[in-house]
């Protein structure tokens, strides 16, 4: 991994946030883009692995993904940085959105235009799930684990929350169970 200058970084990031439409799962695979292959700062390994902590804590995926890549990159600087950038381009658009839609919301062309996005959106958000699947079930162990997941999530037995902390608890288990058997005679 090479170390980015600061600008470098921000410009990055701020291509990074101008291209993350639908949220935080549309996001995957702009963050591969640029930081992967692009800049090969980090491997698909290091981005999923950050993914998924992001996913895992409060906030707003994109944000959390930009702090916690740009504080292993290049420290607390890039951290900011990467949070700023990442963050500015939504904030102007949105910025832009409120002061002409003020009114307009009802608007049969505004309706229909978005109504037209929420498709793109989901496939968006189905192409990031996907390619996250194949960077990170390498198992049929895995594959199960995460379709018995999608299923209690889809049939609202379960909630993002508690799934996240049973799998975490679940590879904490596995772990050590894993570590017990390396170290038996």
């Amino acid at each position: 991994m090479t170390r980015p200058a600061y600008l470098t970084l921000f410009w990055s990031y701020l291509r990074i946030g101008a291209g993350a439409f639908g949220g935080g799962m549309a996001a995957l695979p702009v963050f591969d883009a640029e930081l992967v292959t692009r800049r090969r700062w980090l491997t698909a390994a290091d981005t999923a692995e950050a993914y998924a902590i992001s996913q895992s804590i409060p906030g707003v995926i994109i944000v959390n993904f930009a702090v916690l890549t740009g504080l292993r990159m290049v420290g607390k600087r890039g951290a900011f940085l990467a949070a700023l950038a990442v963050v500015l381009p939504a904030f102007l658009v949105i910025l832009a959105l409120a002061a002409f839609f003020t009114g307009r919301w009802e608007n049969r062309w505004v309706a229909a235009a978005l109504a037209g996005l929420r498709p793109a959106v989901v496939a968006i958000i189905a192409g990031a799930a996907i390619r996250l699947g194949r960077a990170n079930l390498r198992s049929p162990l895995l594959v199960l684990a995460a379709a018995v997941c999608a299923g209690l999530l889809l049939a609202k037995i379960l909630a993002p929350v508690p799934l996240i902390l049973i799998g975490a608890g679940a590879g904490l288990v596995v772990h050590i169970l894993r570590r017990r058997k390396e170290a038996a005679p």
